[in-house]
C-alpha cells in the first residue's frame, strides 16, 4: 500500500510543478516572448511524463493480467523509453528557454525621433540676498 502511494505521489507532485510553470510562463510570454513559449513547451513535456507515470501506477496490475508476467518486461521498457524522452525533451527546452535570447525591452518615455529633451533650467537660490542685481546697459 505504501509503495503504491509512494508511485503516485512523486509523478503527482512532479506533474503539480509542470502545471505551475505552464501557468507562469503563459503569463510572462509578454515579458520574455519566445523564450516563455519555449519554457511552456518544455513544462508540457514534463506534465506528460508525469500524467503517464501517474497512470502507469493506477493501470499496473490490470496491465499485468492483461500482458502476462512475461510480456511485463517489453512494457515497461517501452514506457522508460517515453519517460526518458519526455524528461530529457522537457529539461532541455528549460535550458534552451533560459539561453534563448530575448527580444529588446523598450524603453519607458518617448522614443521619437528628433525628440530632444529641454535641459534644466539654472539655478536660483531661494534667497533674494544672493542673486546678483541685474545689470543693465550703461549709455
Amino acid at each position: 500500500m505504501a509503495g503504491t502511494f509512494l508511485s503516485m505521489l512523486l509523478p503527482f507532485l512532479s506533474t503539480v510543478v509542470a502545471a505551475v510553470g505552464i501557468v507562469l510562463t503563459a503569463r510572462g510570454r509578454g515579458a520574455h516572448g519566445r523564450a516563455a513559449v519555449i519554457g511552456m513547451l518544455g513544462c508540457v513535456a514534463l506534465l506528460l511524463n508525469g500524467l503517464l507515470q501517474i497512470l502507469q501506477a493506477i493501470l499496473l496490475n490490470v496491465v499485468i493480467e492483461s500482458v502476462g508476467l512475461a510480456a511485463m518486461g517489453i512494457v515497461i521498457m517501452v514506457l522508460n523509453l517515453l519517460y526518458f524522452l519526455l524528461t530529457t525533451t522537457g529539461v532541455a527546452l528549460l535550458i534552451w528557454a533560459v539561453v534563448a535570447r530575448r527580444a529588446p525591452q523598450p524603453q519607458p518615455g518617448p522614443q521619437q525621433p528628433g525628440w530632444h529633451q529641454q535641459p534644466p533650467a539654472p539655478y536660483q537660490h531661494p534667497q533674494q540676498g544672493w542673486q546678483q542685481p541685474p545689470s543693465y546697459p550703461s549709455r
